[in-house]
């Protein structure tokens, strides 16, 4: 068997658990659930039908926070199959097509790195059954799709003035996929001259180049965000219209709190993705949390290494964003720079290998027990998150899947009565607002919260916003509320969660009109059926 056939082969097995996950997951059961992806598909939609709204939200303003590229991708789907939700099906399949892009890209930067064929196709073994890599790479968001551009860019850049120039494009293709590529313009020229500084000049044309390349499209997206730009000061519309609202949007005061609270879910979410989070115990917190700095320490060894500066330098200053972004980093905000991450991670645990067999050899039996402790200690942290990857990417989905088919149908449920009932100009406030549309063609939109609430952890201020729930839609022309017992669940707990929705149940200006298993509802004030 040649050598080409052999990596085609192991190549094949590795993406067996992503098209696993991608078939049991089909039907899309978590479709919406975190808002952006219904958002993204309905902005899809539009951009079939020729132009690019957001057709879901009053008065379908023009779609000004998320650019065209991946919504054009996607609007394939609707062109192939107009019928939703039939269409989540050929979009599941749309949805795996840039993870096996991605993995394969990965194996090729691992490679240009320096590492062996062996430790690459390690490494790409383990990036094709992550959990939450599968996860957001079997639904409709744009951050495997980014990152399928953000590599070819580490792959080409570093080379010719003509690379640079294909760098350039492929990097204004992950802007025009997710606005984050716009850190490129600064890393890629910022690499370039680490690499070689002493060349300067030769650098600074190559950095020319790739600026000349990838600039005419920040220029086209930006003159459409300001040509299109909806005048508002209203957070919810800002919430929908404009990306960089939230990019510092408090003063000095609470820049410490956001630094501090953000390093702190970052570290967690780097570790998650080695040991995902099945338990909130915090000592697996903490446990996690050193597999993050055993991340990072090992990547800046790889980069000593002369390992991949490019990719370094956006981690780098993606990461820093990341700390003083107002919405605190999750898992999916890693996933772009995960390979770097998880390859900085087999380096580390080389280097603590190296170590240890130094230390099995003293002489003195205390300093072996002591390394012999804490290599259990290393391979306990990591069997623990091998096991738990192996759950959450072929157990876990089925499960979860089962309890949000249960959600769906009293969903549909309520979305058939509006289709029945209320008149197509309705307006509706709704947690899962483009899938409310997508069923029933009615727009609105979901009540949006500060997430600054959550960083000063003021929950009145959180319970207070849907006291005031009455006043709220009349502001903004919403005559009906669907609110099931599932609503804030992506952004606050049980106990915030539990009062609002005995704020809503109490409130006397709300007419329940419809109830089905876990939602209701309710017509505003005096407004008719």
């Amino acid at each position: 068997m040649s050598r080409r056939v052999l990596h085609i082969l192991v190549f094949l097995a590795i993406l067996v658990p992503s098209i696993q996950y991608v078939w049991q997951s089909r039907d899309m059961p978590h479709f919406s659930y975190l808002h952006d992806d219904g958002l993204l598909f309905v902005s899809a939609k539009s951009l079939s039908e020729g132009s690019y709204r957001i057709d879901s939200f009053p008065d379908a303003p023009p779609q000004t926070k998320f650019p065209p590229l991946f919504p054009a991708y996607l609007s394939l789907i609707w062109k192939l199959d107009p019928n939703f939700p039939h269409n989540l099906r050929l979009g599941s399949l749309f949805a795996w097509i840039p993870l096996a892009a991605f993995l394969f890209l990965a194996r090729m930067l691992y490679r240009k790195m320096g590492l062996s064929d062996q430790r690459a196709w390690l490494l790409v073994a383990l990036l094709g059954m992550n959990p939450y890599l599968l996860a957001f790479g079997g639904m409709l968001f744009s951050d495997v799709f980014f990152t399928c551009w953000l590599l070819a860019v580490m792959l080409a850049a570093e080379e010719s003035p003509v690379m640079a120039a294909l760098a350039g494009v492929l990097a204004a293709c992950a802007y025009l996929s997710r606005t984050a590529g716009i850190l490129l313009l600064v890393s890629v020229p910022v690499a370039m001259f680490w690499h070689a500084p002493a060349r300067w000049k030769e650098q600074g044309r190559r950095a020319a180049v790739f600026a000349a390349a990838m600039l005419p499209a920040v220029i086209a997206w930006s003159l459409w965000t300001r040509a299109n730009a909806q005048p508002s000061t209203d957070s919810t519309t800002l919430y929908y219209t404009d990306y960089m609202h939230n990019l510092m949007p408090y003063g000095l005061k609470l820049l410490p709190t956001v630094l501090w609270k953000n390093f702190d879910q970052l570290l967690y979410s780097m570790g998650s993705m080695i040991v995902p989070r099945v338990f909130d115990a915090f000592v697996m917190k903490i446990l996690t949390q050193v597999v993050g700095v055993a991340m990072i320490a090992g990547t800046a060894r790889l980069v000593r290494r002369g390992g991949s500066r490019q990719y370094a330098a956006f981690a780098l200053i993606s990461s820093g964003l990341l700390l003083i972004w107002n919405y605190p980093p999750t898992e999916r905000f890693v996933v772009p720079i995960y390979p770097l991450l998880l390859a900085g991670l087999v380096v580390e645990i080389e280097h603590l290998w190296k170590m240890l067999r130094a230390a099995f050899r003293k002489q003195d039996t205390s300093e072996r027990m002591v390394a012999w402790g804490f290599a259990s200690a290393v391979v306990l942290v990591l069997g623990i998150g091998l096991a738990l990857q192996v759950y959450m990417t072929f157990f876990y989905p089925r499960q979860s899947a089962s309890l949000r088919a249960n959600k769906l149908r009293d969903q549909r449920a309520a979305y058939q009565w509006i289709s029945n009932n209320l008149p197509p100009s309705a307006k509706i406030l709704s947690y899962e607002d483009p899938l409310l549309y997508l069923y029933t063609g009615r727009r609105g939109n979901y009540l949006t919260l500060d997430p600054l609430w959550w960083y000063t952890e003021d929950h009145d201020s959180i319970r207070g916003s849907y006291r005031d729930l009455v006043a709220y839609c009349k502001s903004h022309g919403l005559e009906y509320v669907y609110f099931t017992s599932e609503d804030l669940s992506r952004e606050t707990g049980d106990e915030d969660r539990t009062a609002v929705q005995a704020l809503v149940r109490a409130n006397h200006e709300l007419t329940q009109v419809f109830q089905a298993g876990i939602g209701t509802i309710y017509r505003v004030g005096s407004a008719t059926p």
